[in-house]
């Protein structure tokens, strides 16, 4: 029997290539979508609109998802905002992107799909600062943007209503996911995506305070096998897990290796400003053996080889 998935936030970076992912996995998939005329939804999705079933309505409009749920073996909920620094100039956007539309999802779950799986896209930024690395699910959440906090809030939900209802809910804790398609309307990338665009342009990267701390880069494509597999595990549900990359990289490093596959930018160490300063986490990198001895996942795209398709993407589309 064909499972069939629902996708909130279908247009967007993770959302559209977890749709490609499970119709490439045989899934019967449909796709929420805000405005399905965005010429940003309609290029992300350019190879699968023949096979997606897409509805436009509000990630958090319950009377949309109450139907919506129904007959779903799962639902993603993956519409919502993204950026640390944006959080802190719109942080009742982002409440309501970020911790009240999952408890809407929750909500149309508990009383029309209680038997459907689903999966809450976390964020590494719910750790805040950490003490040292890598960094185990039992470290301590103290985040330091609204982001942070609203991602640990939408996380909390998906806990108690797996606890309390008995929702086949699980939490991904994502450290820095990049890929094809990451850009915005609003010209707004991922860090990596945002470096690679600078570097088409033949201008320099600022590296703040010198690019010197840790990250883990997780491929997208590497991601969506771990969405799938969050919701077709039984060990999954209850839990948390860390999703990062294969290996922990300087900034400074990444966006060398970005002038590097771009063949054009430059690197440049300036001061930190201050809004950014006050949000910055310092050295991150997951510890993902929990991830890998429960659901046996591990990331498998190196960095060099993600960077390369994802400025083949960017290159071809004529984003830069």
């Amino acid at each position: 029997m064909t499972r069939r998935a629902l996708v909130l936030g279908a247009g967007g970076f993770l959302g559209s290539h977890l749709c490609r992912h499970l119709l490439e996995s045989g899934w019967s998939v449909t796709g929420l979508v805000r405005d399905r005329t965005s010429p940003h939804v309609t290029a992300r999705l350019r190879d699968c609109l023949g096979h997606l079933e897409l509805v436009e309505g509000g990630a958090g409009d319950e009377a949309v998802l109450d139907q919506l749920v129904v007959g779903r073996d799962a639902v993603f909920p993956f519409a919502g905002r993204s950026g640390a620094a944006r959080s802190m100039t719109a942080p009742l956007l982002d409440l309501a992107a970020n911790g009240g539309s999952q408890l809407a999802v929750l909500e149309s779950l508990r009383r029309y799909a209680p038997e459907a799986r689903t999966v809450f896209p976390g964020s590494r930024l719910q750790y805040g600062r950490v003490l040292h690395v890598p960094v185990t699910e039992d470290e301590p959440v103290a985040p330091v943007s609204l982001y942070g906090v609203h991602k640990a809030l939408g996380e909390s939900y998906h806990l108690l209503y797996a606890r309390v209802y008995g929702l086949l809910t699980c939490s991904l804790r994502i450290s820095n996911p990049y890929g094809p398609g990451q850009d915005r309307p609003d010209h707004a990338f991922g860090v990596v995506g945002t470096f690679l665009s600078t570097a088409a342009r033949g201008e320099a990267i600022s590296l703040y305070g010198g690019g010197y701390q840790l990250r883990d880069y997780v491929y997208v494509r590497d991601l969506c096998t771990l969405f799938e597999l969050a919701v077709t595990r039984p060990e999954a549900v209850g839990e948390a897990f860390n999703a990062g990359g294969p290996r922990p990289t300087r900034l400074r490093d990444m966006a060398q290796a970005v002038v590097d596959t771009v063949g054009a930018g430059s690197l440049r160490d300036v001061a930190w400003p201050f809004e950014a300063e006050v949000i910055e986490t310092g050295d991150y990198v997951s510890d993902l053996r929990k991830v890998t001895d429960v659901l046996g996942w591990q990331p498998t795209t190196d960095l060099e080889q993600g960077l390369a398709e994802t400025w083949s993407d960017l290159a071809l589309a004529g984003r830069p």
